[in-house]
């Protein structure tokens, strides 16, 4: 019997570790794929740009907060203009309901939100202007005959008041006046008695023809004009009254 010597490599594990030597080995690759480098230039350029960048960002939040802002501090003069703003109105009357009693009655009344301060009141008559009320029931009625003939029978007879048994009438003029939101101011007022019957009745037929502006401003020193017809335009300021335009 022949015996089996295991040790005697097998031809097929001899020519597979042949195919292995004389297969070319692929060689490796010693030089690593490069980095991707930036220049200094182009590393600037990137910085600067972003720097402009973060500063146009930073500007227009800038100047978003800078509006807003604005808006709040217009906003709160809007408001504060409103709560401080006088609308000034003249008004006429011929009866007083109170003493049921005819009585002409002009008045300019407060019916904004805030006082106002009167500068003056111009009245116009047949293309002429008067600061004074007096002088313009004078040019339309002769106001001051009839004054004039009351002073002179209170003269001849100090124990009986003529104004009070034959009519009397109170004028103001409102210069330089602070009037409150919601207050009046009387400009003019004249009973009806007979005595004046004739001259109350044409000063009362000429309240259509009569013309008044005043000149007033807030206390935010905020100027306007207003008319008989509470026609109200905003002007920079009320200009002193020249004493030679007073005519008298």
């Amino acid at each position: 019997m022949s015996e089996h010597n295991n040790n005697v490599p097998s031809e097929h594990n001899s020519d597979t570790t042949t195919s292995a030597l004389l297969t070319p080995q692929p060689h490796k690759n010693r030089q690593t794929h490069g980095r991707f480098k930036l220049s200094r230039s182009k590393m600037n350029t990137i910085l600067a740009l972003c720097a402009m960048f973060i500063s146009a960002a930073s500007f227009y939040a800038t100047y978003l907060q800078a509006k807003a802002a604005q808006e709040q501090v217009s906003a709160a003069e809007k408001q504060l203009k409103t709560e401080t703003w006088p609308w000034l109105q003249f008004s006429y009357s011929n009866f007083d309901l109170d003493s049921t009693q005819a009585t002409i009655r002009v008045d300019i009344r407060n019916s904004g939100t805030g006082p106002a301060v009167i500068h003056h009141i111009k009245y116009e008559l047949d293309g002429e202007t008067y600061y004074d009320v007096t002088e313009l029931m004078d040019a339309c009625c002769n106001l001051h005959a009839y004054q004039a003939a009351l002073r002179d029978a209170q003269d001849e007879e100090s124990n009986i008041n003529y104004l009070k048994k034959f009519g009397w009438y109170v004028s103001s003029e409102p210069q330089k006046i602070l009037l409150a939101d919601g207050d009046s101011f009387n400009i003019f007022t004249m009973p009806k008695s007979n005595f004046n019957r004739g001259l109350w009745d044409k000063i009362d037929d000429h309240k259509s023809v009569f013309k008044a502006q005043a000149c007033y401003c807030s206390i935010l020193k905020e100027c306007y004009i207003t008319n008989e017809k509470a026609v109200i335009t905003e002007v920079p300021s009320c200009s002193t009254i020249p004493t030679s335009s007073i005519n008298k």
